[in-house]
């Protein structure tokens, strides 16, 4: 009886140091998502550190969002925004060769037409695991990392270690299947909704159209790669320093569509983008006295369903941008 105690008693001890480690190793700035990604991370000896989670609308839309790096060496360390999502959420996607064809052909491959997307639903997880289809969000970002002087996107910090697990569960249940994307974080860059409140009451009417032309262009671009955004909210549209060929990017591809035959269709306005302009006109005091913009334009006005009949394209062509 006295041995069982005292081997009952050891187990008891073992059992209480497991637990205290595993505390001492959780970040307090993390929550349970990114304490369990960054033990699947040491487990498989990744290079990947995530300090603390991003809170808000910047942290991007139906997923969990955290600040790390990647220690390629021991003199190169990437800053990277670590994002984590689930089939639940994401419904969009590519096979996996067509990720390989960026690697052969570089800027000029394009997603096949025929199987670019998949509608999710239940059933069909587990063999969308097994035929090697993966987040159109991550074909995206391995475009702006291969493409860079041609797509105005967050790009994959290191091919590497662009995404992780492969569709392994971190939970090991088949109904919680995700992935993880590391994305190269925008260090020279800004979010529209930061700057705004930056900025406050302090934009000017030359600034306002600097911003809307910029940004209206910048979806042009992503049409002309065959992607449209579906959710250009002032966190998801940033500004970036010292890039005069990219002034502007987006991030957050998790609703995103792809097209084809792109020059055959317009982009059409809608509410998200809208709210984003008259965010940016709500910030300019003068151009509220400007009788000419406000009757002839539609940025600063509430939104009207009739918006929508707007494309990108005829928007760009208003005369407000090139007049003086």
């Amino acid at each position: 009886m006295l041995i069982l105690s005292i081997l009952c008693l050891i187990l008891f001890i073992l059992n209480m140091n497991c637990f205290l480690n595993s505390i001492r190793n959780e970040n307090p700035l993390l929550d349970d998502i990114g304490n369990k990604i960054m033990n699947y991370v040491n487990e498989n000896e990744i290079p990947l550190v995530l300090t603390d989670k991003i809170i808000g609308n910047q942290a991007g839309s139906m997923s969990s969002t955290y600040n790390g790096y990647l220690k390629i060496n021991n003199q190169t360390k990437i800053s990277v925004i670590i994002k984590y999502s689930s089939f639940k959420t994401i419904w969009n996607y590519v096979h996996a060769t067509d990720i390989n064809r960026l690697y052969e052909n570089g800027c000029y491959s394009n997603v096949n037409e025929n199987t670019n997307q998949y509608l999710i639903v239940k059933q069909d997880k587990n063999r969308i695991i097994s035929e090697n289809w993966i987040p159109s969000e991550v074909y995206v970002a391995f475009k702006g990392y291969f493409c860079q002087n041609l797509m105005a996107t967050s790009a994959i910090a290191y091919p590497k270690y662009s995404y992780l697990s492969f569709f392994k569960s971190i939970e090991q249940i088949d109904d919680e299947r995700t992935f993880v994307i590391v994305f190269k974080k925008l260090e020279n860059g800004i979010s529209l909704k930061t700057y705004l409140e930056q900025y406050s009451n302090k934009l000017t009417n030359e600034i306002v159209k600097y911003l809307i032309y910029s940004i209206l262009v910048g979806i042009i671009k992503l049409k002309n790669m065959s992607i449209i955004h579906l959710d250009l909210n002032s966190g998801n549209i940033f500004l970036m320093n010292n890039d005069n060929q990219h002034p502007i990017r987006f991030i957050d591809f998790g609703i995103m569509k792809f097209i084809h035959k792109s020059s055959q269709l317009n982009v059409m306005y809608s509410e998200n983008l809208h709210q984003s302009f008259r965010n940016v006109f709500r910030n300019c005091p003068s151009c509220f006295h400007n009788n000419y913009l406000m009757n002839n334009l539609i940025f600063p006005q509430q939104f009207h369903q009739s918006f929508k009949n707007y494309s990108i394209e005829q928007l760009l062509n208003h005369s407000w941008f090139y007049n003086n």
